[in-house]
């Protein structure tokens, strides 16, 4: 009985580490790939756009910073592209990523068109509207980050965690 026991328990224990060395398969490999890409240009984006935003004329028209802050804000218009030229996702245990992955691109798309239109509220001379497009900007690019976080840990929770250093 006793040996029983300690044969499960190893058993168990094989099994455990299993799981925590799980790894991505080829196929899974090749499509995180272009995934991680978006991912991490988003990632990048929402590390920055604040402080661009917050720039002297960033939110004028035509100004240097104001271009700056425009090509940061295409990064998040352009991802949802980029998601759907990646295609479904090749198998369901990377699912998880893929949604998360969609739901922060949502949001961050919504946080530039909101900051976009900012911008065009700044110029029409509406400072009321302006600052609550701004803090809606804001609060999208929140959710934006937590869903960027979410699909972080799902991803490595399944083995990815090379994909995102490689």
């Amino acid at each position: 009985m006793r040996r029983l026991a300690v044969l499960l328990t190893t058993l168990a224990a094989l099994g455990w580490a299993a799981a925590a060395e799980a790894k991505l398969t080829p196929v899974e490999e090749k499509w995180t790939k272009r995934m991680v890409s978006v991912w991490n240009q988003q990632n990048l984006a929402l590390g920055v756009v604040l402080q661009a935003a917050s720039a002297k004329n960033a939110l004028i028209v035509g100004t240097a910073n104001n271009k700056r802050l425009t090509i940061i804000l295409n990064t998040f218009v352009v991802c949802a592209g980029e998601i759907k030229k990646a295609g479904a996702a090749p198998s369901p245990r990377l699912t998880a990523f893929a949604d998360s992955l969609k739901t922060a691109c949502t949001h961050n798309t919504a946080g530039a068109h909101d900051f976009a239109k900012t911008v065009g509220a700044i110029h029409a001379g509406k400072a009321a509207q302006s600052q609550a497009l701004l803090k809606q900007g804001v609060a999208e690019f929140k959710l934006g980050t937590a869903a960027l976080g979410k699909a972080y840990k799902s991803l490595v929770a399944i083995g990815g965690k090379n994909a995102f250093t490689a």
